[in-house]
């Protein structure tokens, strides 16, 4: 397994991304039992269409905000709004934001500041090449009390971690993480938002968000995610919701 990981590794897009990750693509339905041959290229093609496809040499080049307008899962949405509405929402009393499955957001933390104050930002990626383009980022600006951690969404101890050292209250982001979840493991949403509500305190809120248009914004998504709603109100308080950018966002506190 450990070779094939590693052939699959060999393209750049796809070098910064965990073992871990990679592993679960190549134990998919449709994959697993192919011949090795077949498994990095049926990988890749999987990886390409979920991370590769976000980073473009403008991506790669990003050496501030102007980073955002060239990623295709943030170049829709207005930071300076999208933030001063959770805060509208969630209120202001808030010690960290945790980005969890966060792209390039990290690059927006002039936005952050701006809506919240003094807030310390931890962003959680799956893509070294994207942490690095952002720590590189805050250490140029001065920003002390913002980073991203590298690491695989799908490893709930590290996650869970990274949620306890966080203080509270503290607003966790999942910005069109819950699809990707999904792509990569069905049903594994419920398992990662119950793991990640153990380590929570019940001033901490959840944003979730869910794409309504395909990357491309050429075709609108006619998925009906109520299995998620229902979850969340089961699990948590659906405190509101509402469409922005093309996406639908789910706004919880843990109960």
């Amino acid at each position: 397994m450990k070779e094939v990981i590693d052939r699959v590794k060999e393209k750049r897009e796809f070098s910064g991304l965990p073992d871990s990750l990679i592993e679960k693509v190549l134990l998919q339905k449709g994959i697993k039992n192919k011949s090795d041959e077949e498994k990095i290229k049926l990988a890749r093609a999987f990886l390409r269409k979920y991370f590769g496809v976000f980073l473009t040499n403008k991506v790669l080049k990003g050496k501030d905000a102007a980073v955002l307008e060239s990623h295709i899962s943030s170049r829709k949405r207005d930071y300076g709004v999208f933030y001063e509405k959770i805060y509208s929402i969630a209120g202001k009393d808030f010690k960290t934001i945790v980005d969890l499955g966060s792209g390039m957001n990290g690059f927006s933390y002039d936005f952050i500041s701006e809506a919240f104050g003094d807030i310390s930002y931890v962003g959680f990626e799956g893509t070294r090449q994207l942490c690095d383009l952002q720590n590189e980022y805050f250490e140029r600006e001065g920003y002390k009390h913002a980073n991203v951690v590298w690491g695989d969404l799908f490893n709930f101890s590290q996650v869970g971690s990274l949620l306890k050292e966080a203080s509270s209250p503290k607003i966790i982001l999942l910005l069109q993480v819950i699809d990707a979840l999904e792509n990569v493991e069905p049903n594994s949403s419920k398992e990662f938002l119950s793991n990640m509500k153990n380590n929570l305190s019940k001033k901490d809120v959840l944003v979730i968000s869910n794409p309504l248009k395909s990357i491309s914004g050429k075709n609108r998504f006619n998925v009906k995610r109520r299995w998620l709603e229902e979850f969340i109100t089961q699990n948590f308080e659906l405190i509101d919701k509402f469409d922005l950018f093309d996406e639908e966002f789910l706004i919880a506190k843990p109960i």
